[in-house]
């Protein structure tokens, strides 16, 4: 008993000493130590912190622990529940199983696996084993003799199974395994196939790790040999379609045992193996197939089996002799000899079988077939001899009766579990999918890990890295500083330096209020540095701001005195100018300099920090615009610490105020005290109150509809609106007037006696006189801004009948625009009277309304808080004609007159943009405006109305107000125009330019170089009566243009005209004088009549020109005048002229073509004379007689009426342009409408 005990004690110890438990508290340990010891090298230097950390991660650790227990626990809860329900068919039998299964669970508390496990939890954590085989096959047979330990109180039962053998299931408990015996119709018979399926999916349900550490096949080879090969793959189908099943439906590989059973009904069997001890029978009878690693295939496998299997027999025949000469019996001994050449025989069967069990096959996943055993134990109940005689009789012709001894125990079996199935438990793996899988999450797994690793220690790195970066930068700044300082660097360096430094401070004190994600793990000392940078910085402040700009705060307030004693003697009109100026300088500095020093406790630090930053961007030349905001915001925050640092009476860590100059004091007091100037107070208000809202736009004066059709580049500030009249303008006169007259703590007039007391005339009169140059600039800025405002541009007649429409509506934008004026320029005089005031008005109006006195009864009282500004009454008078609303409407009557003028407009404009042929009737309507047909057109109309109500108004009103409301008018004719400009430039193109430019641009006579020009062509083009050109300009531009002194000149409408494109007009100019040269008055053909006359020169006896059928010889006698016709009716087209000198000399000039006349004099030099008289001068003189003295020949011109056809040049110039108009048309707008 004690034996039982030590030995149990030992196995105790050692399942302890190899459990995951025990590594678990050792790993626990091992890092509690590490993080204990080494914990100060990452920041955690505190042993609270390392305490806090490892106390957190033992409670992870437990907090694991119990989630594995729990999950465990209720794993093996609900496995138990459905062992029983799956096995159970009635109550009873749920019953029952249970009793047994919770007998056998505290039986495996105290195994080694079931160890650290109770309840249905050991039921979890054992490995499990499945049997399969055909029925009868002697599967519950092998495991009742497989010699396990089943803890069970009851020795007759030793697993749980249902009523009638094995039904579904039977569950065998060990204590180092639980082993599943399958019904053998789960096997053969497909029917059962939902239920064995159902059973697959319960394990991996609740065993969703590990559903099985293998699969034990077992076949009695009495089976294998009384069959033939088609009832051979018959069996090895339906086991491998079993495996198949397990591999698919559990999701993992797993060991293969095969066991033949039923071995001793081999003939021989027992009289060979009866000698054995019971250690031998014990031992494992078969082959192991597995390779080194633990794996193999199909084939490697089958071929290890064969040569195992001839082993077997060579062993078997090795054996038979010693054996034969124990034995005593003559027939034993035969069947002893003969049992090797038995085995031998059913090897073949064997091998057979498991050649095709082990056949791979693309279709199906194979599993590690790890040994082939052969096992004799017979079935309980079952006649052996019986069995084997019948068995037998079918696999040999020759039998020997005899009677076997009886078997009184099991051969080959127990070891097969202990030393082979048990040994492989943990050597399985998923099936292809599940490996996929599992490779990927694993491949996530140490890629998440490895990442985690270098993540945290990017981390730690980083945050050191950080840290020490801070420690550098901190020494590095202080030493900057400190170098600058002592080295006396100029002034901008000291600055620098202090600035860099300053941020690093604020940084620092950021950090202190949130800490960057990156220090969060603790590696964060940096903010030991901020007290000696906030010292260094308190002493250079001082340094830099502090004591500089007290001193030229002293400078200015002693400069300020002079410039004032100066100013007494400075003519008047230039002190009057200059002393708000210098009032406000000098003021300001008495002020800065107070606050900083005695009145200390007035200080606002807005103003001073203002004042302090002015004087310091003097010292460093630094202007303040947008261009310097950066350096503006670090030098404000370097004063605004600064500030920060002063009191009255300072502690180690503060500064001290100013010290206060009491005479320079006390003479700005008595120089300043003088009566206050009111243009300087009202720029006061002024600079106050714009600053503080935003101007008032265009945009916010229109409803959201509005806000497109009209634009301005101008806003109102802040302080001309009636808002800002009414909350701070009107209020900061009033209380500046009185501080003006009363006391002020800057000037010392603040003492008890002259509290509240104020000189009520003198501060009216300086109310009055800072209102009236208020409201002079006011009046200015909203007429500033009305003439700014304009109509937003378009460019088509659609955009124009969109614009009018939503100008015209009651509701649109200059009634937006009126409404917003209206409101701005009716200020009350006195906006802060009280309620009461106004009800008691209305109380005296309701009295006089019931008055019976006829005279009273239509009285009215206005109430004083509602009178009127008086200073704009006069200014805005007329412009209150349009804003203020009418009797009837709810817009004045002005601008309600002129809004349905507007619209009657936009009916015309709308029918434009609303044709289909809308650059026609663009056309259409600008003919007619510039006709002058236009009288009782709308737009005349709504012109007239423009004209007729501006014409009275003042200068200011009515420059704003007639550029305003014709600024409509204008853009939509312009726009018109725009629309004609692209149907004439069309019809231009298709009509004339196309006629010129095929039959005559660049052809004799308007290209000297070029071909001829057919005289029909030029006719076609440019006669009056039905030239293309001429008929064009009389459909289609005569609207726009008219004659003066010659030329043409656009025709205008207010101003606007067609707009034709710049040398246009010259180009059709030229072409009426082209016209009047070629063709006689009233005439449709080409033809010129003039007259010529030679002239005698010196040695020339004989001169000739002459053209077609008309010549004029002249020999020197009396000149005359000849009249010729060009062209002429009849003769060649020719013309020649030339010249014979008193030598015979004859050189002559001959040109051919229609152009032939008008050829040869272009070889002419052609000279005016007077009238219509030139003088044509010919230079004749051969190639080769260049040396030779020229003959000249000269022929007087006299044209019948005043042309240019005898100048060379004057055809060439004529050349019609290509467009009438800029092929861009502009866009309609204010700054291209302006008034003409």
């Amino acid at each position: 008993m004690s034996g039982m005990n030590r030995s149990g004690l030992v196995h105790l110890v050692l399942g302890f000493l190899s459990s995951r438990a025990t590594a678990h508290w050792v790993g626990i340990f091992a890092i509690l130590t590490l993080i204990w010891f080494a914990g100060r090298f990452i920041g955690l230097e505190d042993q609270n912190h390392r305490l806090m950390v490892m106390g957190a991660v033992f409670a992870l650790f437990c907090f694991t622990l119990l989630v594995r227990w729990l999950w465990v626990k209720r794993s093996g809860d609900k496995l138990a529940k459905e062992i029983a329900n799956n096995h159970a068919g009635t109550e009873a039998e749920v019953e029952e199983i249970k009793a047994k299964m919770e007998e056998a669970l505290s039986a495996l508390k105290a195994s080694h696996l079931g160890a650290g496990y109770r309840g249905n939890a050991a039921l979890y954590a054992l490995p499990w084993y499945m049997i399969i085989g055909p029925s009868a096959a002697g599967k519950s047979t092998l495991f009742a003799n497989s010699g396990l330990h089943f803890p069970y109180s009851k020795s007759n039962q030793l697993h749980i199974q249902g009523f009638g053998g094995t039904r579904n299931c039977d569950w065998w408990f060990s204590d180092q395994a639980v082993l599943i015996d399958t019904a053998g119709r789960y096997t053969t018979e497909e029917s059962d196939n939902d239920q064995w399926l159902s059973f697959l999916k319960l394990l991996r349900k609740y065993r969703s790790k590990q559903p099985i550490n293998g699969v034990m096949v077992a076949i009695s080879v009495a089976d294998i040999l009384t069959s033939d090969s088609e009832q051979i793959r018959d069996h090895v189908k339906q086991i491998r379609a079993r495996i198949d099943e397990l591999i698919n439906q559990l999701g993992l590989i797993f060991p293969v045992y095969v066991v033949f059973t039923k071995c001793d009904l081999i003939s021989g069997f027992e009289p060979f193996f009866n000698e054995l001890s019971e250690d031998e029978r014990k031992q494992p009878w078969g082959a192991y197939l597995l390779e080194e690693d633990g794996t193999n295939t199909g084939e490697v496998a089958s071929e290890n089996f064969s040569k195992h299997l001839t082993g077997l027999y060579e062993r078997l025949c090795d054996q038979r002799l010693v054996k034969m000469t124990r034995e005593r019996n003559a027939q034993r001994k035969q069947l002893i000899y003969d049992f090797p050449n038995q085995f031998k025989a059913a090897s073949a069967k064997v091998e057979e079988f498991i050649d095709t069990l082990f056949k791979e096959n693309p279709y199906q996943e194979v599993p590690w077939f790890a040994g082939v055993y052969f096992t004799s134990g017979t079935q309980e109940g079952t006649p052996i001899e019986r069995s084997a005689t019948s068995k037998l009789s079918t696999f040999r012709s020759v039998l020997f009766e005899y009677r076997q001894e009886s078997i009184t125990s099991a051969f080959f079996i127990n070891q097969v579990f202990k030393d082979v199935l048990f040994k492989l438990q943990d050597l399985t793996r998923g099936n292809r999918k599940k490996r996929r899988v599992q490779k990927w999450l694993k491949g996530f797994a140490v890629c998440l890990c490895v990442t985690s690793v270098f993540a945290l220690a990017g981390l730690l790195v980083n945050s050191y890295t950080h840290n020490q970066q801070l420690l550098t930068t901190s020494d590095k700044l202080t030493t900057a500083v400190v170098n600058t300082r002592v080295e006396n660097q100029p002034l901008a360096e000291q600055f620098n330096s202090t600035l860099s430094l300053f941020a690093h401070y604020q940084e620092l004190n950021d950090y202190e209020k949130k800490l960057p994600w990156y220090f969060l793990l603790g590696v964060y000392s940096a903010d030991n540095t901020i007290k000696p940078i906030e010292q260094i910085l308190r002493q250079r402040v001082q340094a830099l701001i502090g004591e500089p700009s007290s001193e030229l705060v002293q400078q200015a307030l002693f400069e300020s005195h002079q410039n004032w004693i100066a100013l007494l003697s400075t003519e008047e009109q230039v002190a009057k100018r200059i002393e708000p100026k210098l009032r406000d300088k000098y003021y300001q500095a008495l002020k800065l300099q107070l606050m900083m020093s005695n009145e200390f406790e007035r200080l606002n630090k807005d103003y001073a920090k203002s004042e302090l930053l002015d004087y310091t961007a003097d010292r460093l030349e630094l202007t303040l615009n947008e261009d310097t905001q950066a350096l503006t915001e670090q030098l404000s925050g370097l004063i605004d610490f600064y500030l920060a640092q002063l009191a009255v009476e300072p502690a180690p860590q503060q500064l001290a105020i100013w010290q206060n100059n009491d005479f320079l004091v006390s003479q700005a007091r008595s120089d300043l005290m003088s009566a206050p100037e009111p243009t300087a107070l009202y720029e006061q208000i002024k600079a106050k109150v714009t600053v503080s809202k935003a101007a008032l736009t265009l945009d916010q004066m229109m409803q959201q509809n509005n806000k497109t059709f009209l634009q301005s580049k101008i806003s109102i500030p802040y302080v001309y609106t009636k808002d800002a009249w009414e909350k701070e303008v009107y209020d900061a006169i009033k209380v500046i007037a009185s501080k003006a007259f009363s006391g002020d703590w800057v000037m010392g007039t603040d003492n008890a006696e002259s509290q509240g007391s104020v000189d009520e005339a003198k501060a009216n009169a300086l109310v009055k006189s800072i209102r009236a140059l208020y409201f002079r600039d006011y009046a200015n800025v909203w007429f500033e801004f009305l003439n700014s405002v304009e109509i937003s541009p378009f460019n088509t007649s659609n955009a124009a009948s969109l614009t009018l429409a939503q100008l015209s509506s009651p509701e649109g934008p200059l009634v937006d625009l009126m409404a917003s004026i209206d409101n701005n320029v009716n200020l009350i005089d006195s906006p802060n009277k009280t309620v009461e005031t106004e009800k008691l008005t209305e109380q005296a109006n309701a009295l006089l309304a019931k008055s019976k006195n006829k005279k009273l009864k239509g009285a009215k009282i206005e109430a004083a808080a509602r009178k009127r500004v008086p200073e704009l009454s006069s200014r805005f008078a007329d412009l209150r004609r349009y804003t203020a609303k009418g009797e009837e409407n709810a817009r004045s009557d002005y601008l309600e007159q002129y809004l349905g003028a507007l619209s009657a407009f936009h009916s015309d404009i709308k029918t434009i943009a609303a044709s289909n042929n809308d650059d026609y009737m663009a056309m259409s309507f600008t003919q007619t405006l510039l006709n002058g047909d236009s009288k009782n057109h709308a737009l005349q109309s709504a012109w007239v109305v423009v004209e007729s109500q501006v014409r009275a108004l003042d200068p200011d009103t009515k420059q704003a107000l007639e550029k305003l409301l014709k600024a409509p008018l204008l853009a939509s004719v312009q726009t018109v125009m725009n629309e004609a400009k692209v149907q004439l430039n069309e019809r231009w193109s298709n009509q004339v330019f196309l006629t010129y430019k095929e039959n005559i641009r660049g052809k004799y006579p308007f290209n000297i170089d070029g071909p001829d020009a057919a005289v029909e062509d030029i006719s076609e083009l440019l006669n009056q009566e039905s030239g293309v050109f001429w008929q064009f300009m009389a459909e289609n531009l005569s609207p726009y243009l008219r004659l003066k002194r010659g030329e043409w000149v656009e025709k205008t409408w207010n101003g606007i005209g067609i707009g034709f494109k710049p040398g246009v007009l010259d180009k059709l100019t030229k072409a009426r004088k082209v016209t009047r040269s070629l063709f006689p008055r009233d005439g449709s053909e080409v033809g010129i009549s003039f007259q010529m006359m030679p002239v005698a020169q010196k040695g020339l006896k004989e001169t000739y020109i002459g053209f077609s059928d008309q010549n004029y010889r002249y020999r020197n006698e009396p000149e005359e005048w000849r009249r010729f016709n060009w062209p002429a009716r009849a003769g060649t087209e020719k013309a020649v002229v030339y010249g014979l000198d008193s030598e015979g000399r004859r050189i002559e000039i001959e040109k051919s073509g229609p152009w032939a006349f008008l050829k040869v004099l272009n070889e002419a030099n052609v000279q005016w004379v007077r009238g219509t008289e030139f003088m044509a001068t010919w230079q004749l003189q051969r190639e080769a007689e260049a040396s030779v003295e020229p003959i000249q020949v000269q022929v007087a011109l006299k044209s019948s009426r005043n042309s240019g056809i005898f100048s060379k040049y004057f055809m060439t110039s004529f050349a019609l342009p290509e467009s009438l108009f800029d092929t861009k048309v502009s866009v309609a707008s204010n700054e291209n409408l302006a008034l003409r």
